[in-house]
């Protein structure tokens, strides 16, 4: 497979939004054939509007119906990329909302596990899976159990999928802080102010935007011989 996306396929799992979003354009914008499914049917009609060329889809991620579907009217395709996630805020263990954190474990980790189930099947030999862990994974930060557990989950089932998968390549990107509509329950002078300060104590002096993840999936999706690999994107928050 050549390190190109032209006349490739590329599925966006969350990609009504935020970083799967940028993934989509940039995709796009190389190339691709590009068709992004999301839960929300208003952000994807938004997505679509705004965005000429991209195809779309509602779909619930943690739906095995649902995603086989999905997949069965792609047919074959090059990459998939899962960035779909569930809103949870910060808790501790004894406050838990186990509702919200099965939901949670539902969505991305689930969701993520039965998007690579289906469309395995169907990519091309060279092709790629992209999950989307984050640096919770491996730095753990107080009331953020569940969050931590998906990720870890998320970037030991890259490693065992490589392997299984082959010769489909499996890696997973791992984020910091983004400014992401994730925060949509913050004003924006709040958040702005929140990710200014942030930036600060990053080594590289800024929280990571949208386009700065969605590099990483694309540089993933073009570099033939990686596979079983965690790439971080994180402005450096797991050495600050």
């Amino acid at each position: 497979m050549s390190c190109s996306l032209t006349n490739q396929t590329v599925a966006v799992l969350g990609g009504s939004s935020g970083i799967g979003l940028a993934v989509a354009r940039g995709a796009h914008r190389l190339g691709a054939r590009v068709i992004i499914g999301g839960r929300d049917p208003q952000r994807i009609a938004a997505a679509a509007r705004e965005n000429a060329g991209l195809e779309t889809a509602t779909l619930d991620i943690t739906d095995e119906a649902e995603v086989a579907a999905f997949f069965e009217r792609i047919g074959t395709l090059d990459h998939l990329v899962v960035t779909a996630g569930a809103l949870l805020g910060s808790s501790p263990l004894g406050a838990l909302d186990f509702k919200a954190a099965r939901e949670a474990f539902d969505v991305k980790l689930t969701g993520s596990l039965l998007a690579a189930k289906h469309a395995a099947p169907r990519l091309r030999p060279g092709g790629s899976i992209g999950f989307t862990s984050g640096m919770l994974a491996r730095k753990p930060s107080p009331n953020a159990v569940v969050k931590t557990a998906i990720n870890a989950a998320l970037e030991a089932a890259t490693r065992q999928l490589a392997r299984e998968l082959a010769p489909v390549r499996v890696y997973a990107i791992s984020p910091g802080p983004v400014n992401t509509p994730s925060w949509r329950l913050m004003d924006d002078s709040s958040r702005a102010a929140m990710f200014e300060k942030l930036g600060n104590t990053l080594p590289v002096g800024f929280a990571a935007t949208d386009d700065d993840t969605a590099a990483g999936y694309l540089f993933a999706m073009q570099a033939r011989a990686l596979t079983g690999a965690v790439i971080d994107l994180d402005s450096g928050a797991l050495v600050a």
